[in-house]
C-alpha cells in the first residue's frame, strides 16, 4: 500500500511542469503536502523551499531538486511492467522528481510507524540544471545540519557517487564582418570559418579524467550573408587538478584567440566555475551507516565516480552529503524511465540509515 502511493506520488510530480527558474508549481504541491503532514516549511530567497520533521539527535538533510531541463512539461506517463516511461511528449521529469518521491514517502512514513530518526531538513532545490544555483544559496546555518543524503540521477539505484567532477561552463563570441558573399570578400571575415579553424580541446581527454564539449552554436544572419558573429556554449567537465584545468582554459582561451586574429577578427570567452571536483571518503559516518544497511540485507555498497552534477557538488564543501542514485535511465530526453521497485526499496533503506542514525550512529564522527 506504502509502495503504490509512492508510485502516485511520482505520477502526480512529473505531471507537474517544472523547468529551472519556473519550479513553483512543483513547489506549491511540495508545500501543500508537507504541511498537511504537520512539517514545517519555508521557502528561502533563493526560491529553495525547506521542510523541517523534528527529532532526536543530529539533523540530517535529504536532498532532491525541483527543476528539470526544458522542455519539463507535465505529462501523462505510462507505466508498464513496473517500469514509469515518459509519454514522448517530453523529458519524464524523473529527474528528479523520482528524488522527491522517496523523500516524501521517507517522511510519511517516519510519522506513520513511529520510527526514531534524527531532525530531518529536507531541502527542495531550485535551478539545480542551470547551475547548481539553489544548493549554492542554501545556508545550512540556521538549521544545524552538517550530514545528509542527496538523491539524484547518476547510476542504478542505490549506486552511491564517490567521487564527482569539477565543471565549469564557457561561452565564446567570435565577430567577423559581414558582406554579400557574392562580391568583393577581402573586407569581410566570416565568424563560423574562424570557429572551424580554431584548434581548440575537445571531446575525452587525459584518458578521460577531462571531458570538453561544444553544446550549443548560434550564428549568422541569413543564407546570403557572410555570418558576422557566433556565439558557443561549452562546458568543461574534469577530474584532473587546478593547475591542469586552468591550463585548458588557457588552451581554449589561445585557440580561439589565434585563430580570430589571423582571420582579422576578434574572439572573447568566459569561464563561469560552477562546482569544483569532491571526493567522498568512505569512512564517513552516514555513509557507514548506509553501506551496513545494505550488508544486513545481503548487498554490497557500490561507489562509482561521475561527471554528471548534483547539488552535492554545490553543497559539499559546507555539508557532508553523499549522492545515492535514484535509477533513472536516459534522463534529458523523451525516452526516459524508470524502475519503480528499486524506489521502494531506496524508502526502506533511509528509514533503516535514520533510525539507526538516531541511536548509536549520531555518535560517530
Amino acid at each position: 500500500m506504502s509502495a503504490d502511493r509512492l508510485y502516485a506520488t511520482l505520477i502526480e510530480l512529473v505531471g507537474l511542469p517544472s523547468t529551472s527558474g519556473h519550479e513553483e508549481h512543483v513547489r506549491q504541491y511540495l508545500e501543500a503536502t508537507l504541511q498537511a503532514q504537520g512539517l514545517t516549511t519555508s521557502v528561502d530567497p533563493a526560491g529553495n523551499l525547506i521542510a523541517l520533521l523534528p527529532g532526536q539527535g543530529r539533523p540530517v538533510l535529504l536532498n532532491a531538486h525541483m527543476d528539470r531541463v526544458p522542455p519539463g512539461r507535465g505529462q501523462h506517463p505510462v507505466l508498464r511492467d513496473g517500469v514509469l516511461y515518459s509519454d514522448g511528449s517530453s523529458n519524464l521529469g524523473a529527474d528528479d522528481a523520482a528524488g522527491l518521491a522517496i523523500i516524501l514517502e521517507t517522511l510519511r512514513r517516519l510519522q506513520e510507524r513511529s520510527l526514531p530518526h534524527p531532525p530531518i531538513v529536507a531541502l527542495f532545490t531550485v535551478q539545480e540544471e542551470s547551475g547548481l544555483q539553489g544548493a549554492r544559496a542554501f545556508d545550512p546555518t540556521p538549521w544545524q545540519v552538517s550530514e545528509g543524503i542527496v538523491f539524484d540521477n547518476a547510476f542504478e539505484a542505490g549506486v552511491v557517487v564517490s567521487r564527482g567532477a569539477h565543471y565549469e561552463a564557457f561561452d565564446v563570441e567570435i565577430t567577423g564582418r559581414t558582406g554579400h558573399p557574392g562580391k568583393d570578400l577581402s573586407q569581410t571575415v566570416n565568424a563560423v570559418e574562424i570557429f572551424r579553424q580554431a584548434a581548440y580541446p575537445h571531446g575525452s581527454l587525459a584518458n578521460d579524467q577531462t571531458r570538453i564539449l561544444i553544446g550549443r552554436i548560434e550564428g549568422g544572419s541569413a543564407r546570403n550573408a557572410v555570418p558576422a558573429r557566433v556565439l558557443l556554449q561549452g562546458e568543461l567537465r574534469s577530474f584532473e587538478g587546478s593547475e591542469q584545468i586552468e591550463r585548458y582554459r588557457e588552451r581554449l582561451r589561445r585557440a580561439f584567440e589565434e585563430s580570430a586574429h589571423q582571420a582579422g577578427g576578434r574572439a572573447e570567452i568566459h569561464f563561469v566555475s560552477h562546482c569544483n571536483a569532491y571526493v567522498v571518503d568512505e569512512q564517513e559516518p552516514l555513509l557507514a551507516l548506509y553501506r551496513q544497511v545494505l550488508a544486513d540485507r545481503g548487498k554490497q555498497i557500490q561507489l562509482r565516480p561521475t561527471f554528471i552534477g548534483s547539488d552535492t557538488s554545490a553543497l559539499r564543501p559546507r555539508i557532508r552529503v553523499f549522492t545515492i542514485s535514484t535509477g533513472v535511465v536516459n534522463e534529458h530526453s523523451p525516452t526516459e524511465y524508470v524502475p519503480l521497485e528499486p524506489l521502494e526499496q531506496l524508502v526502506e533503506d533511509t528509514l533503516e540509515v535514520l533510525r539507526r542514525w538516531s541511536g548509536a550512529g549520531s555518535a560517530a564522527d
